[in-house]
């Protein structure tokens, strides 16, 4: 019983926050908890849950980076540029 739960709440703390942590936790706490003959479906569930979106988070940060270096590069060159001239 207390693997069960443990794997719940490692499952909900791996949503919210380091799920490339608490995930696997999760995962492994249901294991203990079906070893025992306890079922701990929620708890293998929201592991999963956490390293996928821990996985998502991952590819939107790269995809945020990619971004933004592909508008810097595309922004016109003004490092070797003159000063204009004042009248």
């Amino acid at each position: 019983m207390r693997h069960a739960r443990l794997a719940a709440v490692f499952g909900v703390i791996g949503i919210f926050s380091f799920g490339v942590v608490f995930g696997p936790l999760a995962i492994i706490e249901a294991k203990k908890a079906e070893g025992f003959g306890v079922a701990a479906q929620e708890g293998k569930v929201l592991g999963w849950v956490g390293i996928g979106i821990f996985i998502l988070w991952i590819l939107l940060f790269i995809a945020y980076f990619v971004l933004i270096a592909a508008i810097v590069s595309n922004l016109p060159h003004i490092v070797n540029t003159p000063y204009p001239s004042r009248p």
